[in-house]
């Protein structure tokens, strides 16, 4: 039970950053820090608090902004939606397709 929960945690983490690739540009230099921080170099909360003088707290309501931030810009772009449906294409054509699905992986970043 407790593995699951994990998993599920860590499934969530990895759409955030893949969220974070693709809409980073969108971001002050500010979010992707404490983003790239905590998700990245995976800095807990208060170490990246301390070398600022900031609290935990506020570290965690600045992280919680930023993924709130993906979310809306995933809702209005849906650019990973789409990366995601033309990946599954690429991955399904046929080896005489194989220069296709090559250049679409490539176009996606994959």
């Amino acid at each position: 039970m407790f593995y699951t929960f994990g998993f599920l945690g860590m499934e969530k983490d990895l759409r955030y950053i893949e969220l974070f690739e693709l809409y980073q540009g969108l971001l002050t230099e500010r979010q992707r820090e404490l983003f790239s921080s905590h998700y990245y170099y995976d800095l807990s909360l208060s170490e990246i608090a301390e070398p600022s003088g900031n609290t935990r707290q506020s570290v965690y309501a600045a992280v919680k902004v930023v993924k709130e931030k993906l979310d809306e810009y995933e809702n209005l772009l849906h650019l990973k939606e789409k990366n995601d449906k033309l990946k599954a294409v690429a991955l399904t054509l046929t080896s005489t397709d194989k220069k296709s699905s090559e250049a679409i992986l490539k176009i996606i970043g994959e």
